[in-house]
């Protein structure tokens, strides 16, 4: 009984074993051992298909839009005011008249010269007639043409100041509010109004100092202000022949029409700067680089190796990057994993893309 209960044991461990056997040597299993060992230990990453494609390379910043001429109206000379002859917020012309002083006390010395001159011509006509029968010396003569040129240039000297007591328009321009009433005493510190012309209007915006070389004057710009989806378009016509020390920034200014007078000095404007249109530029998705001490490196996937290469960069955006050298069309550049890989490392691609899901145009934010 007991040899039989043994034998029982020994057939039921036996018919174990071979299940065991049979079942380790599965398909799945035979499957699994002949995968590539390779496989085993690379990294998986995702990848970008390098191709060339149209960029636009633009600097974007802030700036403000100024007047393409200004002025604050103040007057030369001290008075009272007798005349306003303009309109607040209304269009004058160069020359136009705009407020007027009292100048009685001017005018009556100037009649008064004015009579002075003519007696003193009377006399140096008489004078001449006897210098020329020889009948006076020519000393004499001299002595009488001085007084007059004297008073000539009495009567000019208030004729200047009679002018100064008519305030014109230096240019043609909008007038602004005004500040003082009929009958108000002003002088030189005094604020009369402003005068403003506006088309064309500037800009004036800054860039960092790197882009110096890309800029110059006749480059187009675009510009929006607040409020507005408008783009107006301009065109630098003067740079600052310096960097400032404290931002780094190079300040320039451009020009641009303003027909319908919708746009306002001081208004806050966004500005875009084309730096260079390339038609078969190299871009990145910006997560493809890697920084170090002397720039750039991305990692390119060649015959299931990550190989590292280095880059120059040109315009990176939060998105995307213009590589100027260092790649090759066609060339896979991994964007996923970089933490984790090494220069020669053995890994294998997951998604593949060759789109970045971004407008063409570059941007680079300058204040």
């Amino acid at each position: 009984m007991k040899r039989s209960l043994f034998a029982g044991i020994v057939l039921l461990a036996a018919g174990l074993l071979l299940w065991i056997r049979l079942d380790a040597g599965s398909p799945a299993d035979e499957e699994q051992d002949a995968a590539p060992e390779r496989d085993r230990s690379s990294v998986k990453v995702d990848a970008f298909v390098v191709h060339p494609e149209p960029f636009r390379e633009t600097v974007r910043t802030t700036g403000e839009i100024l007047s393409d001429e200004e002025v604050y109206i103040r007057p030369e000379s001290s008075g009272r005011i007798t005349g306003i002859h303009f309109d607040e917020d209304s269009e004058v012309q160069e020359g136009e008249l705009l407020v007027s002083l009292n100048d009685a006390e001017l005018q009556q010395e100037k009649r008064q010269v004015t009579y002075e001159i003519n007696l003193a011509q009377i006399r140096e006509q008489r004078q001449k007639d006897l210098l020329r029968r020889n009948a006076i010396a020519q000393e004499d003569y001299d002595v009488v043409l001085n007084e007059l040129n004297t008073l000539k240039a009495r009567r000019d000297a208030l004729q200047a100041r009679i002018d100064k007591m008519e305030i014109r328009a230096p240019f043609d321009g909008i007038i602004g509010l005004r500040e003082i009433s009929m009958g108000s005493y002003v002088t030189p510190e005094n604020v009369i109004t402003s005068l403003q012309k506006i088309d064309p209007l500037k800009i004036e915006f800054s860039i960092p100092e790197r882009y110096r070389s890309m800029v110059s004057r006749g480059l187009a710009v675009r510009f929006q202000v607040e409020g507005s989806d408008n783009n107006t378009e301009g065109e630098i016509y003067a740079i600052q022949p310096r960097v400032d020390r404290e931002t780094r920034t190079l300040r320039m200014r451009a020009t641009a029409p303003n027909p319908d007078l919708q746009l306002f000095p001081g208004a806050y404007a966004r500005v875009e700067v084309d730096l260079s249109v390339t038609d078969d530029a190299l871009l990145v998705p910006s997560e493809a680089l890697v920084p170090e001490l002397t720039g750039y490196h991305v990692f390119v996937y060649s015959d299931g190796e990550a190989k590292q290469k280095q880059v120059e960069l040109g315009t990176r955006t939060d998105r995307k990057a213009h590589i100027r050298s260092g790649l090759s069309p066609r060339d896979t550049v991994i964007t996923t994993g970089l933490l984790q890989i090494r220069d020669g490392m053995s890994v294998h691609l997951g998604e593949t893309t060759d789109d970045i899901d971004e407008e063409i145009d570059g941007e680079v934010t300058g204040l």
